[in-house]
């Protein structure tokens, strides 16, 4: 428990402080933010520095890693002792880093170029698709089963078909967390929400694994889990002090994209598939106005909405941005709640 407690707080510490270093850096170079047109509104963010996932993803390490290096032990005292890593976790965390990489290309573009566009739609969806396809050659490597779990214990066998699915949700949700990260600090309070969700997960399948062995692989009933968890969620919550309205610095498609693949490669290695609905209610709203638009705009030459993805749909309704956030924030805690209830139900009914 102290080792979880340790490895958020120095990630917190760590991506407040390097952050703010970052957006000096950024400054002195003119890698600032560029402005669709059509969203006119936001021109006084353009400038803004761009690419602060790169923090999020080094601040996760730095407490993922340093959470290792135990300085007391109870009954022993003072005493220096370097933990294990657990390299299944660890290979969870560098898949989700993978995905951040192609986000990063994809940033380097956009800068490169003066404009917002990066690389083209199709070549980045090749990248995001080879990410997912690696991730699941992973998963079935580890011999995560066949079965969709719905809320953890409970799940059907659709065979191959789970690949497939795991494939289109870790896109799908990689994608509309990019989407999401249009206003300040949306994404990354609501990830730090969402994570800590997951992370109340992680732990209580780490103290209770004789229920829970049954359907994860022995390798993930570890507190390592929780580790990378917690460094993940304080690495978001320091970022969001400089990324809260209005924002010094803006996550870009790097933190959108680590983050993105990080939540349902954690919850699929963790049995709790369903759970994705809940833990990212949020991005997949986000994602589902786009869509919706998009083929309501092709069949019936109408929008649904005044703009997609849906927050820009209230800001063309004059809420005021912090408004949307916050509200936002809520829906998807309440969404959190709904998804630790179902899974708390499946222990209680299928577990004791």
């Amino acid at each position: 428990m102290i080792g979880i407690i340790v490895s958020g707080g120095l990630s917190f510490i760590f991506v407040i402080l390097l952050t703010k270093l970052g957006v000096n850096f950024f400054k002195s170079k003119s890698i600032g933010q560029e402005i669709q047109e059509e969203l006119s509104f936001h021109d006084h963010k353009k400038g803004t520095p761009t690419m602060g996932g790169v923090f999020i993803i080094l601040g996760t390490s730095f407490g993922y890693f340093l959470s290792h290096i135990n300085f007391w032990t109870i009954g022993k005292g003072f005493k220096v002792e370097i933990l294990d890593i657990n390299f299944v976790v660890l290979n969870i965390f560098l898949l989700a880093t993978s995905m951040g990489i192609v986000g990063l290309i994809d940033d380097l573009f956009k800068v490169k170029a003066g404009r917002n566009l990066g690389l083209k739609p199709a070549k980045k969806f090749f990248l995001q698709t080879i990410v997912a396809l690696i991730s699941v050659l992973y998963f079935i490597n580890i011999e995560i089963d066949t079965i969709f779990y719905f809320f953890s214990g409970f799940g059907i066998n659709v065979g191959f078909f789970k690949w497939i699915l795991v494939i289109f949700i870790i896109l799908g949700i990689t994608n509309s967390v990019n989407f999401t990260d249009g206003l300040d600090g949306l994404v990354a309070g609501s990830s730090s929400i969402s994570f800590g969700g997951i992370l109340v997960l992680s732990f209580w399948i780490y103290r209770h694994p004789a229920y829970y062995s049954q359907f994860i692989s022995e390798s993930l009933l570890t507190v390592d889990l929780s580790l990378l968890i917690s460094a993940v969620a304080g690495a978001c919550l320091g970022f969001l002090w400089w990324n809260t309205n209005p924002a010094n610095i803006i996550m870009g498609d790097v933190g959108s994209h680590f983050i993105g693949a990080l939540f349902p490669i954690i919850l699929f290695s963790i049995g709790s598939d369903g759970l994705v609905t809940f833990f990212c209610f949020l991005f997949i709203l986000e994602g589902l106005s786009v869509v919706i638009q998009i083929l309501s705009f092709k069949y019936r030459k109408k929008r649904v909405f005044k703009m997609a993805p849906i927050h820009h749909h209230f800001e063309m309704s004059n809420w005021a941005e912090t408004t949307i956030i916050v509200r936002f924030w809520i829906i998807n805690g309440i969404a959190i709640v709904i998804g630790l209830g179902l899974f708390y139900a499946d222990f209680v009914l299928f577990g004791q």
